[in-house]
C-alpha cells in the first residue's frame, strides 16, 4: 500500500465520530501506526478543486437525462443538434453523452432502471437536485469526480451510491447515470461518479488541445496533455493522430482504482456536509451513512478494488457487475470446477493476455464459427471475408500448424471461450478489434506515444461509411469538438455501425496508414488484418516492462467482510469469467474464509452486452441483475432480509414472433431466488468454486 492510499484511509477515518486506531501495510514492508483525536469540523481536502455547481429543476434540465427525459429517449433515436459544432455549450455536451436510445424491449423502464409505471406527464424521469463537478488533482494526474445529490435527499438516513466509471470512460457515462446512478437516486441518495484516472483524455497532437474535465476544448487545464519531444518532427511525420491517456499517461492508473473510489466518497461527505451542516461541524460519518458501491465492467474491478482497501468499514455493500479483475496468488492455491469436469486451478490471466489472444486468432476462426452455426444468422460474420490470409500468417509464425479455421476456433475454446459464446466473436472483434488489448497493454507497460509500439498509433479515419477503408484522414463528418459527447473511453470513436472518428491505425499498412481490419501487413493484394500487429502485440505480454504493469494491479480478494454481489454473464466473451469473477470467488473463498460475505450470481444468456440488437434474440441485459443484487444488499442493509446465496441463474432468451422479437418478461429475466433450488447453488470452500451446469 502507497502513501497515497495511506493518506486517503486517514481522511475516511475523520469521518467518525470516535477515536480510531488502526494499522496498514505500507511499501517496503514499514508497519505504520495512525491515530487520530476526532476533528469534528469540516475539513476539505486538499487535493479537492470544485469545478462548477449547477442545480438543476428536474423540467428544463435534471440529473439523470440533462432535460431529455425518459419518454423521448426511450421512443426514438434523438438526433441533438447543436447550434455550434465548433463551440458547444457544457450543457449541449452534457446532453449529447446523456442521449442514449432506451430500447425497453430488454425490459429496461419496466423489470429494470427507469419505472415506466411511476411516470407520468409532469414526471418524466427527470429528477431535479445538485449537480458538482469537480477534480483530484497531483503532481501525475487528474481524476474526475461528479456528484448527484438528488431534492428528495434522504436527510434522516443519508446513503451515498459511488459508481466508477465503465470501461475506459469518464463521467456522463449514460449506462453509469441512466442504470447505476438512477438507481442511487431512486432511493433518494447523493450519487459520486469517478472517472478512475482515465476520463475522456484525448489530445490533438496537431492542434494541442483537449478536454477539460466538463468537456470544453481547450489548450490548458486538461484531463491529459502529453508531453512530447520534437512535436513538430512527429506532427510532420505522422499527420492527424491522437494522444488517449490511458494509452500514452504513462500512469497505469487502474493500480490506484481502489483509491479513486475511496476517494470519491470522501469528496461526497465532505459536500454533502458542507451543505447540510449549518453549524460547518461533521454531520454525516461512516456510523450514520450507508455507503454503497456499484460498478461494471472496468468500474466493477474498480468497485471491488475499493473493497480490498477499506479496513475501516466505510463502505457496506458492493455490486461488481462483469468486474473487469485480475485476481491471483502464488501462495494460496484455488481452483474452479465447472459442472461435472474436474477442477481446473487458477491461473493468472489478466485482459491484455486474453483480449490479445482474442486477437490474434478471431479473425481466422470465423468461417469455422459460420459453418458451426448454419442455421444462425452471426452478426458481421460476412465481413471476414480474407480470414484464410490470416491463418496462413499464424501458420508461417507457427502459431498454428495447420494454418485452418477449425484449429484456431479450437485454440479458442481451449482458453476460455466456450461454444455458446462463438456467435459474438465476429462482432466483438470487429467493434474492439486489437484496440482492447493495445490500451491495456500499452498502459501496463508505460509506453510514451512517440514510442508507438508495434507500429500502432491513434489517428482521425475517414468518416464516411460509403466507400469506408479505415484510411487516415482528418476530421470532417465531426468536429474535434464533439468528440467528448462520442466518445465511451474506448477505440475505436464510432459513428454508426460503419466508419470511424478514431481509430488505433496501423502505420505499416503497405499502402498507407489505416484501420487493422481494412490492413495489409505483408502484401498490397491481401488484407490480412495486420496480422504483424496482432503477432507483436501478442508477444508483448512477455516484455518485462509489461509483466511489471501487470504486477501492479493484481487483486488480493480480500473483501474485509464488507457484503458484496459479484453478477457476471456466463456469456461473457470480454470479461472471461474463468479469469475474472470466478477466479476471484475462489480465491476470496480461501483469503477470507469464513469471514466472507461475497456472494456469486452467474446468469445464463448474458455477456457485456445488453440484449440489444444485433444479439436481441440470444442475449438479455446483464443489467438487470446488477440492480437485482443492488435491491437484496439494500432490504438487507436496510430491513434485515435474508441475502440470497450463490447460485446460477437459468434465463430464456427472448423470441421473435413473425420477424419481430417480443418485449423481455420476467419469464426471461428470471428474478435472483431468495432460496434458490439446490441443483443451482454455487458452492465455494477453502480456494475451491464449484458451478453447477
Amino acid at each position: 500500500m502507497n502513501t497515497r492510499t495511506i493518506k486517503i484511509l486517514t481522511s475516511l477515518i475523520l469521518l467518525t465520530t470516535t477515536t480510531i486506531v488502526f494499522t496498514v501495510q505500507a511499501k517496503g514492508n514499514t508497519r505504520l501506526n495512525i491515530s487520530r483525536d476526532e476533528n469534528n469540523t469540516i475539513v476539505k481536502p486538499q487535493w479537492l478543486t470544485i469545478e462548477s455547481t449547477n442545480y438543476y429543476d428536474g423540467d428544463s434540465d435534471d440529473l439523470a437525462t440533462a432535460g431529455l427525459g425518459f419518454t423521448p429517449l426511450s421512443t426514438t433515436k434523438i438526433n441533438l443538434k447543436q447550434a455550434n459544432p465548433k463551440q458547444p455549450t457544457t450543457q449541449e455536451l452534457r446532453q449529447s453523452k446523456l442521449n442514449r436510445f432506451i430500447d425497453t424491449k430488454t425490459g429496461e423502464g419496466t423489470l429494470f432502471g427507469y419505472q415506466r409505471k411511476t411516470l407520468t406527464p409532469l414526471f418524466d424521469g427527470k429528477v431535479a437536485g445538485t449537480e458538482v463537478l469537480a477534480t483530484l488533482k497531483n503532481k501525475e494526474e487528474t481524476v474526475g469526480l461528479l456528484l448527484q445529490i438528488p431534492l428528495d435527499f434522504d436527510k434522516n438516513k443519508p446513503c451515498i451510491v459511488a459508481v466508477p466509471s465503465t470501461d475506459s470512460d469518464g463521467l456522463f457515462n449514460a449506462h453509469d447515470v441512466q442504470i447505476r446512478g438512477l438507481w442511487g437516486l431512486r432511493h433518494n441518495c447523493a450519487v459520486v461518479y469517478n472517472d478512475k484516472g482515465l476520463g475522456n483524455g484525448i489530445y490533438d497532437i496537431t492542434n494541442q488541445r483537449g478536454f477539460a474535465i466538463d468537456g470544453k476544448t481547450q489548450t490548458d487545464n486538461l484531463l491529459f496533455k502529453p508531453d512530447i519531444n520534437n512535436r513538430e518532427r512527429y506532427v510532420k511525420a505522422y499527420p492527424n493522430r491522437y494522444a488517449i491517456k490511458q494509452l500514452h499517461s504513462r500512469q497505469n492508473s487502474e493500480q490506484r482504482w481502489g483509491e479513486f473510489v475511496l476517494n470519491s466518497i470522501e469528496f461526497a461527505f465532505y459536500q454533502l456536509n458542507t451543505l447540510y451542516s449549518p453549524d460547518k461541524t461533521i454531520k454525516y460519518n461512516k456510523d450514520n451513512t450507508l455507503v454503497l458501491v456499484y460498478g461494471a465492467s472496468d468500474g466493477g474491478g474498480a468497485a471491488l478494488k475499493a473493497g480490498e482497501l477499506d479496513k475501516n468499514n466505510v463502505i457496506k455493500g458492493i455490486v461488481a457487475v462483469n468486474p473487469q479483475i485480475v485476481p491471483y496468488s502464488k501462495k494460496i492455491p484455488a481452483s474452479v470446477q465447472f459442472g461435472k469436469n474436474p477442477p481446473v486451478k487458477i491461473e493468472y490471466q489478466s485482459i491484455a493476455q486474453y483480449s490479445a489472444y482474442a486477437s490474434l486468432y478471431i479473425p481466422c476462426a470465423v468461417p469455422a464459427i459460420i459453418e458451426n452455426n448454419k442455421d444462425n444468422h452471426i452478426p458481421f460474420a460476412d465481413k471476414y471475408v480474407f480470414s484464410q490470409n490470416r491463418c496462413n500468417d499464424l501458420k508461417q509464425a507457427k502459431l498454428l500448424k495447420e494454418g485452418t479455421p477449425e484449429e484456431a476456433l479450437e485454440k479458442l475454446h481451449k482458453y476460455g471461450w466456450t461454444p455458446e459464446m462463438d456467435m459474438q466473436l465476429p462482432y466483438f472483434y470487429f467493434k474492439e478489434t486489437v484496440s482492447l488489448p493495445y490500451q491495456y497493454i500499452s498502459a501496463y507497460g508505460h509506453y510514451d506515444i512517440t514510442e508507438r509500439m508495434c507500429n500502432y498509433s491513434v489517428a482521425s479515419t475517414q468518416q464516411n461509411p460509403i466507400y469506408y477503408t479505415g484510411k487516415v484522414a482528418p476530421l470532417k463528418e465531426v468536429a474535434f469538438e464533439q468528440l467528448w459527447g462520442l466518445s465511451n473511453g474506448h477505440l475505436p470513436v464510432w459513428i454508426g455501425n460503419d466508419s470511424t472518428a478514431l481509430a488505433l491505425v496501423n502505420n505499416e499498412d503497405v499502402i498507407s496508414p489505416r484501420r487493422d481490419f481494412y490492413s495489409s501487413s505483408e502484401s498490397k493484394e491481401n488484407i490480412d488484418y495486420n496480422s504483424k500487429g496482432a503477432i507483436c502485440l501478442y508477444k508483448k505480454i512477455n516484455d518485462p516492462r509489461v509483466q511489471y504493469g501487470m504486477g501492479q494491479i493484481i487483486a488480493s480478494a480480500n473483501l474485509n467482510g464488507i457484503k458484496t454481489y459479484i453478477v457476471h454473464g456466463r456469456n461473457n466473451v470480454k470479461q472471461l469469467p474463468d479469469y475474472t469473477s470466478r477466479a476471484y470467488v475462489a480465491l476470496n473463498s480461501q483469503v477470507e474464509g469464513k469471514n466472507s460475505q461475497l456472494r456469486y450470481i452467474e446468469v445464463e444468456n448474458t455477456s457485456y452486452l445488453d440484449g440489444k440488437p444485433p444479439f436481441e434474440n440470444i442475449l438479455l441485459p446483464i443489467d438487470y441483475y446488477g440492480e437485482d443484487a443492488m435491491e437484496w444488499l439494500w432490504a438487507n442493509l436496510t430491513n434485515k432480509a435474508t441475502l440470497p446465496e450463490s447460485q446460477v441463474v437459468h434465463t430464456k432468451p427472448r423470441v421473435s414472433n413473425n420477424d419481430i422479437t417480443l418485449d423481455a418478461t420476467i419469464k426471461n429475466l428470471v428474478p435472483i431466488s431468495q432460496s434458490p433450488n439446490r441443483n443451482n447453488v454455487i458452492k465455494k470452500e477453502n480456494g475451491k468454486l464449484t458451478i453447477p451446469n
